[in-house]
């Protein structure tokens, strides 16, 4: 619980500064989303590795590794930022994303596991902790904005306090935190099995489109809601941040209510209805005459956003083989949307007023719905058959060597 609320800390540190940090750094905003372009090429080299790393060093110290790594990436952005040069900023983004995505995708699958044993759908009560944590870190910002505090103070505070909670808990938090033995299947399938899982497996392919879709208009808020409030509205920075907070609060209850509703309807029928409320909130907030609609929007937008992620995440845990592999494929997907994305609607915003070039989200919602089937648990015995595939093929090659 405090490696999500960490996370969602330092995301809702950044969220809440993207306005001063594009003035500072004089950028317009196809140029911002040229700067996320380069974070998320640091998380997704990231996800690539981490599979193999994990398999050569533990889960417990690829943790430490990571939460020094992300203190020292805020410490940079926020000197980047005070100086004025993107270059510095971009590099200083990609450690940090790279970093972040590696703290999140190790928090995932212990938290997948925590679930398995549990057994019930509690994933989404981890993600709650995460969206309150991340309401914090944007109400913390609106206060810094307010005061006129400098970014580089707030990055360095805020950051530092979560990178020390992490390497303080890290031996607790990490269930099983040793690397596996040289013999074992993780270690046999080297350094890329992240990218040999994602390429050999259908459903898990089909959950990182879901991921990515939900990592669209999840991340598409929170990296340009507040700019489209300040740009197309004429509001300040603290009042865009308080009412993106709208839409974090209804994300944070819908998680917390997630288990019995996952429980009882099913993994699809909730996905289906998340893309429906993304829908119906970005299209209120693309087309809103009157400023006093946008709480409603947010609103409705964060109770769609809420399940995607986590549902995606836990459903690409349902197998303990190559468990922490398979979740971070499918949450690579979720870097390739933020390689992606920004950029396009950066670009539609070049265009059209950014909150409606932000419509790129119900396209994805669509996508979601469409695809929602994949997150059914699969069913026994065609696990039990690809398990035993994979036994053969290496009994194959055993007997060639």
């Amino acid at each position: 619980m405090v490696f999500f609320a960490g996370m969602g800390l330092m995301l809702g540190t950044y969220v809440s500064r993207v306005p001063s940090v594009r003035d500072a750094l004089g950028v317009t905003p196809a140029g911002l989303a040229a700067l996320f372009i380069v974070g998320s090429l640091g998380g997704l080299m990231a996800f690539s590795l981490l599979g193999g790393l994990v398999a050569r060093f533990g889960s417990l110290r690829l943790v430490r590794v990571a939460s020094v790594g992300i203190v020292l990436a805020f410490w940079a952005m926020g000197l980047a930022a005070h100086l004025g040069t993107w270059i510095g900023f971009a590099l200083a983004l990609f450690f940090a994303l790279g970093s972040f995505e590696t703290l999140n995708a190790l928090s995932n699958a212990e938290a997948a596991t925590v679930e398995r044993h549990v057994g019930r759908s509690i994933l989404s009560q981890f993600h709650a902790v995460f969206s309150l944590a991340l309401l914090a870190g944007v109400g913390i910002g609106a206060l810094y904005s307010f005061a006129d505090v400098a970014v580089p103070v707030h990055y360095a505070v805020n950051v530092t306090v979560v990178g020390a909670a992490y390497l303080v808990l890290s031996r607790v938090a990490i269930l099983d935190g040793a690397r596996p033995d040289v013999d074992s299947v993780e270690r046999r399938d080297g350094l890329f099995v992240t990218l040999k899982v994602a390429a050999r497996e259908r459903r898990t392919l089909a959950l990182g489109f879901i991921l990515f879709c939900a990592f669209t208009v999840e991340m598409g808020a929170a990296n340009w809601v507040p700019l489209g409030i300040v740009d197309d509205f004429g509001r300040t920075e603290a009042l865009a941040a308080a009412f993106y907070a709208f839409l974090v609060v209804a994300q944070s209850i819908a998680r917390l209510m997630g288990t019995r509703v996952v429980d009882r309807w099913g993994r699809v029928t909730v996905l289906r209805a998340c893309g429906s409320l993304v829908t119906v909130g970005a299209l209120i907030f693309a087309f809103t005459p009157t400023f006093w609609a946008v709480p409603v929007a947010m609103l409705v937008w964060g109770a769609g956003v809420s399940m995607g992620y986590p549902l995606a995440i836990s459903a690409a845990a349902d197998e303990r083989s190559h468990a922490t592999a398979r979740v971070a494929a499918v949450a690579a997907f979720g870097t390739i949307a933020g390689l992606t994305m920004p950029q396009v609607i950066g670009l539609i915003a070049e265009q059209v007023p950014l909150r409606q070039a932000l419509l790129v989200s119900v396209v994805a919602a669509g996508a979601m719905v469409a695809l929602a089937s994949a997150a059914r648990p699969p069913e026994p015995a065609a696990t039990q058959a690809r398990l035993r595939g994979e036994e053969g093929d290496r009994g194959a090659d055993t007997l060639g060597a």
